[in-house]
């Protein structure tokens, strides 16, 4: 458990260190997480490093925010993405499609299962990006307030203590 907080620790330490504006690393992460739930699984890595630097936001917090949808999560992601535009364009949700998620069965499914995976993950990603954006605008902002408040700190006690030199001759 001790390794895994230090290691949160450590994520988090070097993400708010990114040389980067804050706005840059909150569109970054907004980008990749609207990515990661559309139906682009394989190449949404390459997807959000493309799109992250056409606009010229962070591209690492664009591929942070593509992990969302991983092996583990994946089937949770398009699963919900599926149903949410099944529902939304008036389709039947066949659960059947859902077993063996791969290209070769997107292309079986036909366009009504595809087009529920767009509507669904487009409306999801939209929600996610908001959310995300305002989430590490506020966690960039509030670090970089940490180190105006610490610089403050350290020209107080400068002034204090100011530093003695003493003349050579």
């Amino acid at each position: 458990m001790e390794s895994i907080k230090r290691a949160c620790k450590y994520f988090y330490y070097r993400f708010i260190r990114l040389q980067s504006s804050p706005e840059k690393l909150a569109w970054g992460m907004a980008l990749g997480l609207f990515i990661s739930t559309t139906p682009t699984f394989g190449f949404q890595m390459a997807l959000g490093l493309v799109i992250a630097a056409l606009f010229r936001v962070s591209k690492l917090c664009a591929l942070i925010g593509v992990q969302v949808t991983n092996a583990l999560t994946a089937p949770f992601v398009y699963a919900g993405t599926y149903y949410l535009g099944a529902v939304i364009l008036n389709r039947p949700f066949k659960r059947e499609y859902l077993e063996n998620l791969s290209w070769s069965s997107l292309w079986e499914m036909g366009p009504d299962v595809f087009a529920s995976l767009w509507v669904g993950g487009v409306i999801v990603g939209i929600i996610l990006a908001v959310v995300g954006y305002f989430v590490v605008l506020g966690i960039d902002t509030k670090s970089h307030l940490q180190i105006v408040r610490a610089r403050r700190q350290l020209d107080r006690m400068k002034r204090k203590n100011p530093p003695v030199f003493e003349k050579i001759d």
